[in-house]
């Protein structure tokens, strides 16, 4: 029985060893045919950190807080009054300028106190900041990392692109902050703001690029041609107006400006101001007090669309089209016309209105510079000398929006798809209009939701030409119009060439505008 036992023990033992023997040569075998897996490596936990930290300590000292005080204006209020005696701008999520801390409307007599930010840009003293900071301020404290306090004074200021330089003395050399090539900045490269939110002097932010160019901001109606926005989601609240948006090299790469919130704090949608553009305003402001810019004498869209160019025959992204040239100017005189487009000016490209925009006003005063248009299909180079900006502005004078009310409302229906109405214009029209010529036709009556009216033909509007392609008809009447309308088709893009009453009531060329008949 023993021997049995033994024997039944025996192979039990057995058995079992040559399981494990066939298992470890099988499991042995899988593993030689599978691919080992890749240790993982825990990141350092504080680089990026470290980056932050190490950039705020070395801009914080070139970071400065502004508060100033100004003569109390008297309260706005609403028509149906403003809930506890507040400034209604307060409550306004598009007053972009005016972010930094107001406070209720004071009393008559009580001074006016705000507050934001600026930085060093010279060790003399030297200090950016916002326009709208220092603006119609009596008086100007700086206050430093240190906590000292010193007066500053305006050196000079530009409303055009919300900068101003102002200057403290201090008796030693100060931390300067670095200006960095905004032109390098890239949508999504990682950002620091600095500044004084809610009194908070050197408060960090961090966030990322979100965009560039932006020229436009909701709310607003015109572009700003100088303010081509970075825009960030670093946090930005009242009071960092005028601070520093800084990159990962702790160079400044944009002047905090303005934000978009309905509750006046931050949603993500902060702007700020290129510093190229700023470095090119600062050394004009501390060399002459003011920015002088060049302008020849032009008006154009900032809304041009694709289908203005196609309207003339043009590729859809075919240059700037100019809408009216000021009688008298630089323009004129070198024989630019309306309706002529820019396609580039001394061998730089003009895609759009910022771009001649800034190659224009970049340009010295009494400099000529070569503008290559292309004028009915033919490409021609045209020299135009460059006059102060200023100067032009102040004679120039935009189309009233309203047209002429000479209690009218006939004339000879157009096709149902434009929705107007127009009627030839008599001598004693003409005479009333104060026109200097007869020809065209007077819109007198615009159909509510017409593609007319969306492209902004109004009552009053004087038709001269339409341009359909490669043909220009030159509208002297009604039945010119007739004759041109014969050749509009469904989905054509076609242009009209247009005159509005300026602020003075005088008729005067306003460019064309563009229509896809539906």
């Amino acid at each position: 029985m023993s021997k049995k036992r033994l024997l039944y023990l025996t192979l039990i033992v057995a058995t079992l060893t040559i399981g494990v023997v066939i298992g470890t040569v099988v499991s042995g075998g899988v593993k030689a045919g599978e691919q080992k897996a890749q240790t993982l490596v825990i990141p350092d936990p504080v680089s990026l950190s470290n980056a932050f930290s190490q950039i705020a300590a070395n801009l914080g000292p070139a970071v400065v807080n502004i508060s100033t005080e100004a003569a109390p204006e008297a309260p706005v209020r609403s028509n149906r009054g403003n809930r506890n005696n507040q400034d209604p701008r307060q409550n306004d999520p598009f007053d972009l300028f005016n972010f930094f801390g107001n406070p209720d409307v004071p009393d008559r007599n009580e001074k006016v106190r705000s507050l934001g930010t600026g930085f060093i840009v010279d060790k003399a003293g030297f200090i950016l900041t916002n326009h709208h900071v220092v603006d119609k301020a009596t008086k100007i404290t700086v206050r430093l990392e240190d906590k000292s306090e010193y007066q500053a004074k305006v050196i000079g200021s530009d409303d055009d692109t919300d900068l101003a330089v102002i200057k403290i003395d201090v008796g030693r050399d100060l931390v300067v902050a670095k200006l960095g090539n905004s032109d390098a900045v890239k949508v999504g490269d990682w950002v620091l703001a600095i500044g004084s939110p809610f009194t908070l002097d050197h408060t960090v932010t961090h966030g990322i690029i979100s965009a560039k160019g932006r020229d436009q901001l909701p709310g607003e109606t015109q572009t700003k041609g100088f303010q081509p926005f970075l825009q960030t989601d670093a946090a930005i609240n009242p009071g960092n107006s005028g601070g520093p948006l800084v990159n990962m090299a702790g160079e400044v790469i944009g002047i905090n400006t303005a934000i978009i919130s309905e509750t006046r704090q931050s949603a993500g949608l902060g702007f700020a101001l290129p510093s190229n553009v700023a470095v090119k305003v600062y050394n004009q402001l501390v060399q002459g007090g003011k920015v002088t810019r060049g302008g020849i004498g032009i008006q154009y869209t900032s809304s041009q669309e694709a289908k203005d160019c196609r309207a003339l025959g043009l590729q859809p992204q075919c240059g700037v089209i100019i809408q009216s040239v000021q009688p008298g100017g630089p323009a004129a005189k070198a024989g630019l016309r309306a309706l002529d487009v820019i396609e580039e000016i001394d061998g730089v490209k003009t895609p759009n209105g910022s771009a001649l925009l800034n190659v224009v006003a970049d340009s010295s005063i009494g400099k000529t510079i070569h503008v290559r248009v292309n004028r009915d299909g033919k490409e021609m180079t045209i020299p135009v000398m460059i006059v102060d900006r200023q100067e032009i502005l102040s004679t120039s004078t935009g189309p009233s929006g309203a047209g002429p009310d000479n209690g009218s409302d006939q004339g000879e229906a157009t096709q149902a798809k434009l929705g107007i109405r127009v009627q030839s214009i008599t001598p004693d029209m003409a005479r009333q209009l104060r026109l200097s010529s007869p020809e065209g036709v007077y819109v007198s009556s615009v159909e509510q939701g017409s593609v007319a009216e969306d492209a902004g033909i109004q009552r009053g509007t004087i038709i001269t030409r339409v341009i359909a392609g490669n043909q220009r008809i030159n509208i002297r009447n009604v039945d010119d119009f007739k004759s041109a309308e014969l050749l509009l088709k469904s989905g054509m893009d076609v242009g009209f060439q247009i005159m509005q009453r300026d602020a003075n009531g005088s008729y005067r060329s306003t460019g064309f505008v563009a229509i896809t008949i539906p």
